[in-house]
C-alpha cells in the first residue's frame, strides 16, 4: 500500500535495526557460514518450536537465522483458502510473515507506531518473544 504524504506527516523514529531474519532450509549449514566466515559470536535464542540460530552484529544489531516453514506456501503463487488459513483480506497469517526473511526495527514509541500504522491503514499483527523482556512486536503485512 503506497502511503501518501498527507498520511504520514512525520515518519516513525527508528532507533535502531533490532535484527535482520534470513530464512533457509539449512540452519546448520548458515549457522556455520556466519560462524566461521565473519566469526559472528552465537546468542542465546528462545525456543521458538522450530530451528534456528541467532548471533551477535558489530553495532549492537542481530542476524537471526530461521528454519523455513515447510508449510508455508511460495510468494509466488496466490494462496487459496483450501490450502491453509488465511486472513481476512487473503494475506498469509502472521506466523508466517515472522518465519520469513524480513527487518525488524526498533521504534521510539510502539504505541504511537500501531496508532500510526492503523491510521494509515497499513495491516500488522502483534505478538511477544517467548522467554524475553520483549513485550511487544509488530508484523507488518
Amino acid at each position: 500500500k503506497r502511503v501518501t504524504e498527507s498520511a504520514m506527516a512525520q515518519p516513525l523514529e527508528i532507533l535502531a535495526v533490532n535484527h535482520i531474519s534470513r530464512e533457509t532450509d539449512d540452519v546448520e549449514r548458515l549457522t556455520e557460514f556466519y560462524s566461521k566466515v565473519f566469526g559472528l559470536p552465537r546468542l542465546e535464542r528462545p525456543d521458538f518450536g522450530f530451528g534456528g540460530s541467532w548471533f551477535a552484529l558489530p553495532n549492537g544489531g542481530q542476524l537471526h537465522i530461521i528454519e523455513k516453514d515447510t508449510q508455508k506456501p511460495p510468494v509466488s503463487k496466490p494462496v487459496q483458502d483450501n490450502q491453509l488459513q488465511v486472513t481476512h483480506d487473503g494475506r498469509l497469517p502472521e506466523k508466517f510473515i515472522r518465519r520469513s526473511h524480513h527487518i525488524a526495527l526498533t521504534v521510539a514509541d510502539i504505541d504511537d507506531a500501531k496508532s500510526r500504522l492503523t491510521t494509515m491503514g497499513i495491516p500488522f499483527a502483534e505478538n511477544v518473544v517467548p522467554g524475553t523482556p520483549i513485550l511487544r512486536r509488530l508484523h507488518l503485512k
